[in-house]
């Protein structure tokens, strides 16, 4: 139960990541709220690089500010979203796997990880904004 509590908001987010991937989308045209090309492909990439963040540094504040498993980490969020595309071709017939989906699902991965690093060897970022809870980290 305690890694339900400790995880809890990359819990919310993968909730809400499974009811927009599952959800009956035919009835919302796209062309009255948005008129981007491709823009779900910008949703998956939002979705799955929020998830990832969220898992990296819920993972970073709980395990003494280490992420010495990250590929176990990634793995996380990429396999929910080949689950979710799965899900979506095997469960419903309104919504179809695609490819493109996926590898927007992994570049938003990939994005998280670069972001948490960039952000967790910049000392003022790191101090200030992303990591307050590091006392042992000087600021300059």
């Amino acid at each position: 139960m305690s890694r339900f509590i400790k995880y809890h908001k990359t819990l919310t987010i993968m909730l809400v990541v499974t009811f927009l991937s599952l959800m009956n989308t035919s009835d919302i045209e796209p062309r009255k709220i948005f008129s981007i090309p491709h823009f779900d492909k910008i949703v998956h990439f939002l979705m799955y690089f929020t998830m990832a963040f969220f898992l990296m540094f819920e993972y970073y504040l709980h395990h003494k500010h280490k992420i010495t498993r990250i590929v176990q980490i990634l793995l996380i969020p990429l396999f929910w979203g080949a689950s979710m595309e799965m899900a979506q071709f095997l469960l419903t017939n309104y919504r179809g796997a695609e490819w493109w989906d996926m590898i927007a699902n992994t570049l938003g991965v990939i994005t998280a990880y670069f972001f948490v690093y960039i952000f967790r060897h910049n000392k003022l970022i790191s101090y200030l904004i992303l990591f307050p809870f590091n006392k042992r980290q000087p600021i300059i």
